[in-house]
């Protein structure tokens, strides 16, 4: 009983753990002129390192193996670390000419998203080298066709928005009014393929977290917050795609999860579900 305890109120603290150290050095964001880029991207390193061992302490004490499905579960909790970064910034995206006096906050907002997938990746081939799927034929060639989509949408997205500073400056050398480059650069073409990403990724937690929980891998609770996370998700998703962009008043917040940090988020709370989860496992490796 108490080491459930102990579970519940960890799992509870690692949950808020990426808002609350990205509060706190929100203060060292390079967004503020008067701060170091060098200086957060040192301290946002440091925090890494701390996360890391936080990591690897979870899985020597509390799932007390490094051949368990919680091993896989650590990559998605180093999630936190990309997700510090950005919370870390406590700016969205200048997308002004004030962009181009300042291009590495953007490319390091999207280096943190390239990290975060590449994290992802690794989760998903731990899972499928070690068998813990248990994918039958016709279902693992679904599933990796999905996960390839998935995949292949973050890093064209990720990658179209890193350049948006580049693409900017060439545009304003052109002679270009600077304030109609935004719906050039992203037009309602690259806005649907966000959508199509996003139903696919929103889709895929959800199938991995019901997976995960018909093999006792998490708590019930897990999959359905994520579930439900997820399908609010691919609501907004499809909101976004019916109004082509244009949400009713009042309905903004939906923006919120199509955001591309938000998929990393469900998933790193799906990470601490396998690191914290208590009883035996019905997996066999």
């Amino acid at each position: 009983m108490k080491k459930k305890i102990l579970l519940t109120l960890t799992g509870l603290f690692l949950v808020l753990l990426p808002f609350l150290i990205g509060n706190a050095i929100g203060k060292y964001s390079p967004y503020v002129e008067t701060n170091s880029f060098k200086g957060f991207v040192i301290i946002w390193a440091i925090i890494s390192i701390a996360l890391a061992t936080t990591a690897f302490l979870l899985l020597k004490y509390v799932a007390q193996s490094f051949e368990s499905i919680s091993m896989g579960g650590a990559f998605l909790f180093l999630l936190a670390s990309p997700i510090v970064g950005i919370f870390g910034l406590v700016s969205p995206p200048d997308l002004t000419l004030n962009m181009l006096e300042h291009p590495e906050r953007e490319h390091l907002r999207y280096l943190y998203l390239f990290f975060a997938t590449l994290l992802f990746i690794i989760f998903i081939l731990f899972l499928y080298h070690s068998n813990f799927l248990k994918l039958k034929n016709l279902t693992r060639w679904i599933i990796t066709f999905a996960l390839i989509l998935a995949f292949a949408e973050f890093i064209w997205e990720f990658r179209h928005h890193y350049f948006y500073p580049e693409a900017l400056k060439d545009w304003v050398n052109q002679g270009k009014n600077a304030e109609a480059f935004g719906k050039s650069y992203d037009d309602m073409n690259c806005i649907y393929i966000g959508v199509f990403g996003r139903l696919i990724q929103y889709s895929l937690i959800i199938w991995l977290s019901i997976h995960l929980y018909q093999f006792r891998q998490i708590n019930i609770l897990s999959p359905v917050i994520i579930s439900i996370l997820s399908l609010l998700g691919i609501v907004s998703a499809t909101a976004i795609y019916i109004t082509q962009m244009n949400l009713p008043k009042g309905f903004e917040l939906s923006f919120l999860f199509f955001i591309p940090g938000m998929p990393f988020l469900l998933l790193y709370w799906l990470g601490i579900g396998l690191l914290t989860k208590s009883g035996k496992s019905e997996i066999t490796a």
